[in-house]
């Protein structure tokens, strides 16, 4: 009888693309893109350096990003956040994260909230959920979002709504936010019940035991925009 020849070596699969390759979707969509967010938010802070040289005007025009009318009410707008290079740089990493098909349902004006949220925020609270920052377990204590506040959120159905409200946040957590959970979290806002389900819980302090993070240790804070030339 003839030996078989051996089975040829299989095929160099080549380079991982950007987000890993996954054999199954993750469980936890949040935790999958938190560093396409993180990745981004830190190149614009310069975090390596300790943020002594971030893009101010860059961050100056993103937090300027805004809605638009396009005939069915207001939108993001990505028309104006295409013409800067530093969303541009977010979307294409976006566009490139794998697997696509776990990308959101117009993620692209999803992508526009997240950069105008996040070009807000001064310092990053690693570590934490911001939901948990905003609230507190049913014990009496103050929450530092009203509760009427909060289901208003929950309750968000436009990309437009969930842009007002998502900078209404990081102002009230004093520019201080978890910036890879919260930029992530909006960007599945509108596709992902389960985000929701998971702030709800963090909010009113459900989570199980052993998964609440220690108290917060915020990078540290970059200092205040150099007025833009012109400017009174």
């Amino acid at each position: 009888m003839t030996t078989p020849p051996p089975p040829a070596p299989a095929a160099d699969p080549g380079p991982i693309p950007a987000g890993g390759a996954l054999s199954s979707p993750p469980r936890d969509l949040v935790t999958h893109f938190r560093p396409l967010f993180q990745g981004w938010w830190d190149g614009l802070t310069d975090a390596a350096n300790g943020h002594l040289n971030p893009n101010r005007a860059a961050l100056a025009r993103l937090r300027r990003l805004d809605t638009r009318d396009d005939g069915t009410g207001p939108v993001p707008d990505l028309a104006t956040a295409l013409t800067e290079e530093a969303f541009r740089r977010l979307y294409r990493t976006a566009r490139a994260w794998q697997p696509q098909t776990l990308l959101p349902l117009a993620w692209d004006e999803a992508l526009v909230v997240v950069a105008a949220t996040l070009a807000h925020v001064r310092a990053d609270q690693p570590g934490r959920k911001t939901a948990a920052l905003l609230g507190g377990p049913d014990d009496g204590t103050p929450r530092l979002l009203a509760e009427a506040r909060f289901l208003r959120l929950m309750r968000v159905e436009t990309a437009a709504e969930l842009m007002d409200q998502a900078r209404r946040l990081v102002a009230l957590l004093g520019r201080a936010a978890p910036v890879g959970e919260l930029g992530a979290s909006l960007f599945l806002w509108r596709a992902r019940p389960q985000v929701r389900r998971a702030w709800a819980r963090a909010y009113y302090g459900l989570e199980p035991a052993g998964r609440s993070a220690a108290a917060p240790t915020p990078s540290t804070p970059f200092g205040e925009d150099a007025p833009e030339p012109g400017a009174a």
